[in-house]
This record gives C-alpha cells, structure tokens and sequence, in this order.
C-alpha cells in the first residue's frame, strides 16, 4: 500500500515539475520573440530605407549644364534647381517640372525662338517703364524725346550712376568732395531714383532742388 502511494506521489511531482519546465520554457520563447520584434522595429529607417542615387544630364536654357546626382524619385525642377535654374531665354511652357528623373535621363530646358524673346523683352520694358513714377518717369521720357545727354531747355543733364567726378561737380552747389560722396554711396547701392541723393552727406533738400533740373539716373 505504502509502495502504491508512493508512485503516485512520485509521478504527481514529475507532472508538476514537467508542467513547471513547460510553462518557464514557453515564457522564455514568448520574451525572446518579443526582443526580436522590438529590436527590428527600433532599426533606423534609414538602414530599412536606403537612398539610391541616380544621374541625371541637365543641358538647354540653364545656368550651368551637366550631369547631377540625385536621389531616385526626384524630380526635374528639383535637378534645374541644381543646375542654377534656367536664363532668361528659358521656354517654360515646354517644360514639365514635375517630370520624374530616371537613371541615365536627359532633362533639356528647350530656348524661346528670337521672335518669342524679342517680344518678352519688349513687354518687360514696358512693365519697367509703367513702374516709374513722378520725376524718374519725366526723366525718362525727357531723354526719348531729347536725347540722353540735354533736357527740353537744351542743358546738360549729369547721370548720378555714371558721371564722373568732373561732370558730377557741373552740378549747382557740388564741388570735389560732394562729388566724391556721391560716387562711393553709388558704388555702395546705387541710385534707384533721383530723390536718393539727398542720403548722401551734405545734401539737403534745398541743394537738392537746384540740382534737380540735371539729374538723370
């Protein structure tokens, strides 16, 4: 009797134990998964996402023509743009930017015909021109009319963004200094308009106005 029961106490240990390995066994499995999951997931997605470089040829109405590496999926304003953007005779109608880049690809930025350019200089002059005002736009139309050098009464008009130093003291009340300050503020920014030369140290408002009449930009 006692022999009996002890074999079946000994196997309800064993089942124990089995069960016990089972169960540390299954954890260990499931917390190894788990790492490896956490560990693939965590990787950088620029190691699961490399960049794959292409090269483009880049040639037409651009600044600076060649070939540039790019990454795949780019697309053509992003390789103009590389390239220092197209000139002014650049014909953008005929050129799609949101064309796709491939390996090996040819992008040309085609050229407006002589006609189509003459015609966009006309109208930027023309856009120019309507944006001057008061004494710029009467100067300017005084030089058509007149030529460049006499106003309407025949005196000698000075350009403050060419004159030299000795046409500049032809000017009312500008001797060799004044003439002096107003090529180094014209060699700093330039003259937009005529009124911009009372910055210039020593001119006042009423110099100004007796230099008026002469000026031209």
């Amino acid at each position: 009797m006692e022999k009996r029961t002890l074999q079946k106490l000994g196997l309800l240990c064993a089942s124990v134990a089995l069960c016990s390995a089972a169960s540390w066994w299954s954890g260990n499995s499931n917390e190894e998964a788990d790492r490896q999951v956490k560990k693939l997931t965590e990787q950088p997605v620029v190691e699961q996402m490399q960049e794959i470089k292409i090269t483009v040829c880049v040639s037409g109405a651009v600044a600076k023509p060649g070939l540039y590496e790019v990454t795949k999926g780019s697309r053509a304003q992003q390789v103009i743009e590389l390239a220092g953007g197209v000139t002014e005779e650049a014909d953008m109608d005929r050129v799609n930017l949101a064309q796709l880049c491939k390996d090996g690809g040819h992008i040309k930025v085609p050229r407006l015909s002589k006609a189509r350019m003459k015609k966009k200089m006309e109208d930027k002059a023309m856009v120019n021109d309507s944006n001057l005002t008061g004494d710029a736009k009467n100067v300017t139309d005084l030089q058509k009319n007149h030529g460049p050098d006499r106003n309407i009464s025949g005196e000698m008009l000075v350009s403050l963004n060419s004159a030299s130093e000795t046409e500049l003291t032809q000017l009312p009340g500008v001797g060799a200094a004044t003439a002096r300050r107003i090529i180094s503020f014209r060699k700093r920014q330039g003259f937009q308009r005529v009124e911009e030369l009372m910055k210039v140290p020593g001119i006042g408002p009423a110099k100004f106005e007796k230099m008026k009449p002469y000026l031209v930009l």
